[in-house]
């Protein structure tokens, strides 16, 4: 493919930055008769089973990017396999369905997180309509929906999406590192 082949779609929520660990938070606090852990949400639509409709779950999740500053890094050195990612790819855009725009962006900034471009989209499955090579995310109804269109899908490792199975369009890693190897030898 060449020099710097790829452009990559990069998602923030559940790769970049573990806000569910400030969700689970806040839920815990205010229910503390049914206390919830990373572990314990297996499926993308855990809400589901709490009562929760889809719109007050990511009402609440935008609301915590309200505390953007405490947000942590879903694992160490993401700033550096950012800047790899983007050393052997063409472009490396953070594309998004999250309605804090704003504060993730501040979120990017404080963290040292270098990208090309913030890429906004309305729902996740959006995604796959977009013109990118590569997407790094977490979501398994955006990476089948992705590979769908015939598009690779490095699906970051999260127990919600558990059930998606590798196949010639979806990989599954365990860190932003594994993603960078992939790119280098297969790319």
């Amino acid at each position: 493919m060449g020099s710097k082949p790829v452009k990559i779609a990069l998602d923030v929520d559940g790769v970049l930055a573990d806000i569910i660990s400030i969700w689970l938070n806040n839920y815990n606090e205010k229910n503390r008769d049914k206390i919830l852990s990373i572990d314990s949400i297996c499926r993308w639509d855990f809400w589901k089973e709490l009562g929760y409709d889809e719109y007050r779950f990511y009402a609440e999740l935008a609301q915590c990017w309200h505390e953007w500053y405490n947000i942590p890094l879903t694992e160490p050195h993401i700033p550096l396999y950012v800047n790899k990612l983007k050393n052997i790819a063409e472009r490396v855009d953070i594309v998004s369905a999250q309605i804090a725009k704003d504060h993730v962006v501040r979120w990017l900034e404080h963290n040292g997180i270098e990208y090309d471009e913030y890429v906004s989209v309305t729902v996740g499955k959006d995604k796959a309509n977009l013109a990118y090579d590569i997407f790094i995310d977490d979501s398994p109804v955006n990476a089948l929906s992705i590979a769908s269109m015939d598009k690779y899908v490095l699906l970051y490792d999260q127990p919600w999406n558990k059930h998606v199975s590798n196949d010639s369009k979806i990989v599954r890693i365990k860190s932003l590192k594994d993603a960078i190897e992939i790119l280098q030898f297969k790319f």
